[in-house]
């Protein structure tokens, strides 16, 4: 059995996989302005008395960012935990997986990924030509989308580009994990790094 976090959508949840099948789709929270620290613990052992997931569960995953710094942090002191006790196989559900998945490695260089997170908080996401990815907090109206780019994924709602001819196609991060999870690396021992933007630059 396999749990998956999503804490980078703007309501956070959980879904859980057994036999090549997605058997639960939990939302965390009910709106943007509830907490998710009051929330998870909670839901999590709801999930457990009805699943039996001290028992059946054997891996976990979690997005890793960019997204809320809080959420983010909540998300991954509760994975580690779990992680670590009930010794799971782990993988960090990344940007560069929905890239890979969304995109399947073509033109990936012409395309950005928009992240909607909690607290109206907004990111860009683009690969330059070494494949590295570049993080964009988007605080204000001086970014500047490369001109090159002539596709743009989002996760909740589209980038304002009225003056572009951009095409936009919303993508889920709990369809890519499901679709997806059995090509994923999982392994014991991984520690859970979150990606913190500030001032355009990754904080570890």
């Amino acid at each position: 059995m396999l749990l998956f976090l999503d804490v980078i959508s703007p309501i956070p949840e959980f879904l859980l996989i057994e036999d090549n099948k997605v058997i639960l789709q939990r939302k965390i929270i009910n709106k943007e302005s509830d907490k998710l620290s009051d929330n998870i613990f909670e839901i999590y052992m709801q999930i457990n008395n009805h699943y039996n997931l001290d028992q059946k569960l054997k891996k976990i995953s979690i997005t890793i960012g960019p997204g809320s710094y809080t959420s983010l942090r909540v998300g991954a002191s509760f994975v580690a935990g779990l992680t670590i006790s009930k010794k799971l196989l782990f993988y960090s559900f990344s940007i560069d997986d929905i890239f890979k998945f969304e995109l399947n490695n073509q033109n990936n260089n012409n395309a950005g990924i928009y992240i909607n997170s909690a607290n109206n908080q907004n990111f860009m996401c683009i690969l330059d030509n070494n494949n590295k990815i570049h993080y964009y907090k988007l605080e204000d109206d001086n970014f500047v989308l490369p001109e090159n780019i002539n596709t743009i994924l989002y996760n909740e709602k589209k980038l304002d580009l009225s003056d572009k001819n951009i095409e936009q196609f919303k993508f889920s991060f709990a369809e890519n994990l499901f679709q997806n999870y059995k090509r994923l690396d999982f392994s014991l021992n991984q520690i859970v790094k979150p990606i913190y933007i500030s001032n355009n630059k990754i904080l570890n």
